[in-house]
């Protein structure tokens, strides 16, 4: 099932999240975030973005949002786009699954444009988002370090068809 994410959910995604922030490349964050820290960034997301949780038998197993692509009002058009799934339920589906839902919704809201940031070599990511139309448009190589090493991080773009 896929619904809004709830206070409920904060803290198992902050838990989620926070497993990324130490183990991962996932996200280029490398402090993990209190709770406050963590209600406060869904609070400002979802006064303008949607936030989606996806349950499996009643427990949240992954998550997704938009955000703003960049602050400057003539991209308003474009959003980014995040998904998260809880490190255990990793390889089993619910990636596609959030990101078919994330792109219907872009499709509702009238949005053109769908960016994903994507940590080069996360090849599972990659093949998720070239799978649904999602191209490479550009690699910035060693633009982040985390855990001793330099990173590389690529653009997927999605341009979405005006219906």
């Amino acid at each position: 099932m896929i619904r809004k994410i709830e206070e409920k959910d904060i803290p198992v995604i902050l838990n989620w999240y926070n497993w990324y922030i130490r183990n991962s490349t996932a996200t280029f964050e490398t402090e993990e975030l209190t709770l406050d820290e963590f209600k406060q960034r869904v609070a400002f997301i979802t006064e303008k973005y949607p936030w989606i949780i996806l349950e499996e038998d009643g427990k949240p197993v992954g998550y997704a949002y938009y955000s703003d692509f960049n602050s400057r009002q003539a991209y308003a058009c474009t959003v980014d786009l995040a998904i998260y799934l809880d490190p255990n339920a990793c390889h089993l589906g619910y990636g596609k699954i959030l990101l078919q839902e994330m792109i219907a919704i872009a499709r509702k809201s009238s949005y053109k444009n769908i960016v994903s940031l994507v940590t080069a070599g996360n090849i599972a990511s990659e093949k998720l988002h070239e799978r649904y139309g999602f191209v490479k448009k550009a690699t910035f190589e060693d633009i982040g370090y985390k855990h001793n090493q330099w990173l590389a991080v690529s653009y997927y773009y999605l341009q979405l068809e005006s219906e």
